[in-house]
């Protein structure tokens, strides 16, 4: 069954509901994966996806929820169970109808990047991440490279129907030594063209064969290098604080903040719908408003939080441009850049710790922003500005309105990250933290 027999199949059914408004937001996702270990591929597949998000509202009452299953009885049926708990939610006093076009969404950066960027592009730099590993000192090196075309059409009762089109491209390598230290090295852009595999093989490879021999390191107070790596796995918490639904739900650590002092005045954070060169770009969000650019944190003020419709009426402003139907959301977050290097950055601590990757961030206190993670593949200590002893068997717990109020400095270079443990694009510099609590793991 094609996508417009789908939808037409869902419009028709929806039209015999007593509805006061729908959307349905379809996405085709045609992903090529490769997957290496012990120096070769050993896993290449292409992956089709396709999604539907159906929304609901009636009588200030809401329900959305996602179909896989889209042969013609399977839709039938999750619709009227959808309606059904529609009708059977609580009313939202905060209710509000879906917005209506037309809208101008402006040019899609990508409109000249789908001619193909081919499989043997693909496995070049697969390739040669693996090479760049081995040349850098690691005996083994392991990873995957994802390419995936994104497809999203929306539809909506109030008249909008858009499209657009999206290419995500993430590499990630993992390198090993002989004796199991390991580190980590990633790429990601919107071409492969711009996927800088040598990097992402050196990292993997020179962290992994600095990190030999690891040791214990004493708990206390540290003052921390993160990489973007970690450092973006930190502000990714920020955007999702700043969401208008994380506040009015109690779990954000921005709450009651608007228009006072957040972080250092060092810091910034935008997020972007549709940046050139953006990870995941999209010119409209899923209310159809367009997409745009939304300053949350400048110069360590926080000056927005992030709107849909319904959070938008409730705090009498503007949508944002950044619905999930039920709850805003970030697309790309851009993070400032500082003045320094990363070099100055490591000569200016004498007592410190360096951080290449991390996994497991789990939070404590949303609310607080209290979280705990555990520093993963090449950690250092740092002494009078230089790395001395790699480390293992450590973590950190903190809280993350502290970290912002201490930052010492940020890189003059910036990387976007994104990757399993950073589900939200961050165009992110290296920064250092202040008195930052390490204890050991258990």
């Amino acid at each position: 069954m094609n996508i417009n027999n789908i939808l037409s199949i869902i419009e028709t059914k929806i039209s015999t509901l007593d509805f006061d408004d729908y959307s349905l937001l379809l996405s085709n996702d045609h992903e090529d994966l490769i997957r290496f270990s012990n120096n070769s591929v050993n896993v290449f597949d292409v992956i089709e996806n396709i999604s539907i998000e159906i929304y609901i509202g009636k009588d200030k009452k809401r329900a959305s929820g996602v179909l896989y299953n889209l042969d013609e009885n399977s839709i039938l049926s999750y619709i009227d169970s959808l309606f059904q708990y529609c009708i059977d939610s609580p009313i939202n006093n905060d209710y509000t109808a879906l917005p209506s076009g037309p809208f101008n969404y402006g040019q899609n950066q990508f409109e000249n990047r789908f001619d193909s960027d081919n499989h043997e592009s693909i496995i070049d730099h697969v390739e040669n991440s693996i090479n760049q590993g081995l040349k850098s000192g690691a005996s083994r090196v392991c990873g995957s490279f994802t390419s995936t075309i994104s497809e999203i059409i929306l539809k909506t009762s109030t008249g909008i129907e858009t499209h657009d089109k999206s290419i995500t491209n993430l590499l990630n390598v993992r390198a090993f030594t002989e004796s199991k230290s390991s580190g980590h090295g990633l790429s990601c852009s919107s071409s492969i063209r711009d996927i800088d595999s040598s990097s992402a093989g050196t990292d993997a490879g020179e962290y992994a064969k600095s990190s030999i021999n690891p040791k214990q390191c004493e708990p206390g107070k540290y003052d921390i290098l993160f990489t973007p790596t970690v450092a973006a796995d930190i502000f990714q918490f920020v955007g999702h604080a700043a969401s208008a639904d994380s506040v009015d739900s109690g779990d954000s650590f921005l709450t009651n903040k608007l228009n006072h002092r957040v972080s250092s005045d060092s810091l910034s954070i935008s997020d972007h719908g549709n940046p050139e060169n953006g990870i995941y770009n999209r010119r409209f969000d899923d209310e159809g408003i367009p997409t745009q650019s939304t300053k949350i944190i400048e110069n360590g003020i926080l000056k927005n939080y992030l709107h849909n419709v319904t959070t938008a009426k409730k705090y009498e402003v503007d949508s944002t441009g950044n619905a999930g139907i039920m709850a805003p959301w970030c697309w790309n977050l851009e993070v400032s850049s500082g003045s320094i290097t990363f070099e100055e950055q490591l000569s200016s601590i004498e007592n410190g710790l360096l951080i290449t990757n991390n996994w497991y961030t789990r939070f404590q206190n949303p609310a607080a922003g209290s979280y705990s993670t555990v520093p993963r593949d090449a950690c250092f200590i740092i002494n009078n500005g230089k790395i001395t002893n790699a480390i293992q068997g450590i973590r950190i717990s903190d809280d993350i309105p502290r970290q912002l109020s201490n930052i010492d400095s940020l890189s003059n270079s910036r990387k976007w990250i994104s990757w399993w443990e950073v589900e939200i694009p961050v165009l992110s510099p290296s920064i250092v933290i202040k008195d930052v609590p390490v204890t050991r793991s258990t």
